[in-house]
């Protein structure tokens, strides 16, 4: 996967000689003793940790070392914690707070014991359908519930959606998120493949910018198989301008219609005839 000013997703971490940065034990911010390694990529570490003050399990992220200073990077922290907290739903991890330890800025977030879906779709392809239709209506409500405060994820992607052990969904990383009122276009930020025609081409983010990476998602959900395969940025702008959606029940005959026409929706490629439902 290719991102625009962004590192890659963090992912998961197996083997208990993996520790990162900090050791199972160690107490942080006179606060949060770390339990372990949960997950390391090109954003920074995440650790599941117990708050000691509160007396239950929090996730710690930090940015990657060389990053701390960056004030791109900061303002993207900021901004996590910052527009996250205005959304409150059970499909929206909650971020509690930012904190720094060592000169070093973390976040402390809502800890969810489970997957996230890019990883259960690599491992096991396309979800059955009952399962996929409850995963849908649960990410649809959350991202309706950022709408309805305002706020525009524009970096929704299969990574930033974790399913937790009882297959309840979360969507999380709102790192790149920005108020419907800040104005449409912008810089042009996020995972390529996952972004609106308009977003990846200008920076346009909007409720329908983020309709459409829904759509996406949910294609990938039903069908297993991505809606456009492209090596760059240029082959995935072409493939937007030149080719049309291939319908989900030409790649799978038993789809439910009415999966079928809410994914068509949400792909439209003009604004005014993106919907969800």
């Amino acid at each position: 996967m290719f991102d625009v000013n962004r590192g890659s997703s963090v992912s998961s971490l197996s083997g208990s000689s993996q520790h990162g940065r900090f050791l199972p034990g160690t107490k942080v911010a006179d606060r949060y003793r770390i339990v372990s390694l949960v997950g390391k990529g090109g954003m920074g570490e995440v650790y599941r940790a117990d708050d000691l003050k509160l007396g239950h399990t929090v996730a710690l992220k930090f940015l990657p070392k060389d990053l701390a200073d960056d004030p791109r990077r900061l303002e993207y922290f900021h901004n996590e914690v910052r527009l996250s907290r205005q959304v409150g739903h059970p499909n929206v991890c909650r971020v509690y707070d930012i904190g720094e330890v060592d000169g070093q800025p973390f976040l402390s977030m809502e800890y969810i014991d489970g997957e996230d879906l890019k990883s259960l779709l690599r491992r096991i392809g396309r979800l059955p359908q009952k399962k996929g239709v409850q995963i849908a209506q649960q990410l649809c409500a959350g991202l309706a519930a950022a709408h309805e405060r305002g706020v525009l994820h524009c970096d929704l992607k299969p990574a930033n959606i974790m399913i937790d052990g009882r297959g309840q969904v979360r969507i999380t990383d709102f790192g790149l998120a920005k108020l419907t009122d800040d104005g449409a276009e912008g810089e042009v930020a996020g995972t390529p493949a996952y972004m609106a025609p308009e977003q990846l081409s200008r920076g346009e983010a909007t409720i329908q910018s983020d309709l459409y990476s829904l759509g996406l998602i949910l294609y990938e959900l039903f069908t297993g198989q991505p809606v456009y395969k492209a090596g760059s940025i240029p082959e995935l702008m072409q493939a937007h301008e030149e080719s049309s959606t291939v319908l989900p029940s030409t790649v799978v005959a038993d789809i439910d219609p009415t999966v079928e026409r809410a994914i068509v929706r949400c792909l439209e490629k003009g604004l005014p005839r993106r919907i969800c439902g």
